[in-house]
């Protein structure tokens, strides 16, 4: 467990645990998130805030119902294996789906200035409460419009702004969506968990080559809340 009391120590954990690469684009970005800042007040359903321990916790933190923002150290491991398609070229896109508290979307924003990030979650207070936790974070003239939120049905992705470098996936899914495969560009990379919600569930790699073939590996069992569809059900 990489807990700490502040942001800094949270993240000089995460780098004393090998997590997160010493000196890496991911430790920078994490360093210049304040996680307090997008994990401290929960949805306005629950109407309350947290205090430092558990915002700098290595650990899930509800923030509304059937949504977490993920513990930190899933977000350092997601990021560096996000990171290496998106940093590879000067201009990249990277989409977060089931963003949620808009965490993560705004890492994966600066990682580098060339990456726009865009975050789509289905449920509308959530995205209301991403925009709100960056601007609580400072973070509007430094990133502009490279980060955006939508709600969106994360079983379609977001078709209109692809193809994508790299894909987030921050709930289980049976299976791979298929929307998401086609969003995802040549060279790029997605991270998903796939299982179901009372069900073992493994966080699955998936890149695909220059030529558009697709190559899978499993990397490790977690456990996540699910990708509802818009239906209110997992597809």
């Amino acid at each position: 467990m990489s807990s700490a009391k502040t942001n800094d120590g949270l993240v000089t954990n995460l780098v004393r645990d090998g997590v997160v690469e010493q000196g890496g684009a991911v430790e920078r970005a994490l360093r210049r998130l304040d996680r307090k800042n997008f994990a401290g007040a929960v949805a306005p359903a629950f109407g309350r805030d947290i205090d430092d321990r558990t915002a700098y916790a290595d650990a899930p933190v509800p923030i509304g119902p059937r949504a977490t923002i993920s513990a930190p150290h899933m977000h350092g491991r997601c990021l560096e294996l996000l990171a290496p398609p998106l940093l590879a070229k000067a201009q990249s896109k990277v989409l977060d789906v089931g963003s949620g508290s808009g965490y993560l979307t705004a890492a994966f924003a600066l990682l580098g200035p060339g990456i726009e990030a865009y975050g789509v979650d289905r449920d509308a207070g959530l995205v209301a409460l991403s925009v709100k936790n960056v601007a609580k974070d400072n973070l509007q003239k430094e990133l502009g419009d490279r980060i955006k939120f939508e709600r969106r049905d994360g079983w379609t992705g977001l078709p209109d702004h692809g193809p994508f470098d790299a894909i987030h996936v921050g709930a289980a899914a049976e299976t791979i969506p298929d929307a998401l495969l086609d969003q995802l560009a040549r060279g790029g990379r997605m991270i998903i968990p796939v299982g179901g919600v009372n069900a073992a569930q493994s966080l699955v790699q998936i890149d695909k080559d220059a030529a558009g073939t697709l190559s899978s590996k499993t990397l490790f069992g977690v456990r996540y809340v699910e990708l509802v569809d818009e239906r209110g059900s997992m597809a």
